[in-house]
């Protein structure tokens, strides 16, 4: 059975690291729909791909929580794309298009944020597991020690 918390990527965005509660991807394609007067069939025209998003519902804990909101604040409006980084998906630059902070009374130390990425390619782009990176790097290994071995 695969161990998730020692598979996960620690969340950030532009270095600014946060919890992810919730996180869910949109997508799809952009459809034209050709109906005609009188007629009983509609055509379907693709377009192209829809612009994927993420929308991201981030927590941050702790004593130093209302210092990372602060940072996490300046990140999102910061000018330009920067690294958003999921737990599960690769790293890719991305725009914040919308966040929202919100603080309880009696959750102290903890400041939630939602918010909306998208990617700056307008694609989504493959993540490597741990176990992809363990393989390929003992694959590697492998190879350097038979050819070291043949040295000798």
């Amino acid at each position: 059975m695969r161990d998730w918390a020692s598979t996960l990527r620690p969340a950030s965005f532009r270095g600014v690291r946060f919890w992810v509660d919730y996180e869910d991807l949109t997508g799809g394609k952009r459809l034209a729909r050709h109906e005609y007067a009188g007629g009983r069939r509609t055509r379907m025209e693709e377009m192209g791909l829809k612009t994927p998003s993420f929308s991201v519902t981030a927590y941050l804990l702790g004593d130093a929580s209302d210092v990372s909101a602060t940072l996490l604040s300046t990140a999102c409006t910061a000018a330009g794309p920067g690294r958003l980084v999921l737990p599960i998906d690769a790293g890719q630059l991305a725009y914040i298009e919308d966040f929202h902070r919100s603080r309880e009374r009696d959750r102290r130390g903890y400041i939630a944020f939602d918010f909306v990425a998208i990617p700056a390619t307008g694609e989504i782009l493959p993540s490597l597991g741990i176990a992809d990176v363990d393989t390929a790097f003992l694959g590697a290994l492998s190879a350097a020690a038979s050819a070291f071995g043949r040295l000798f």
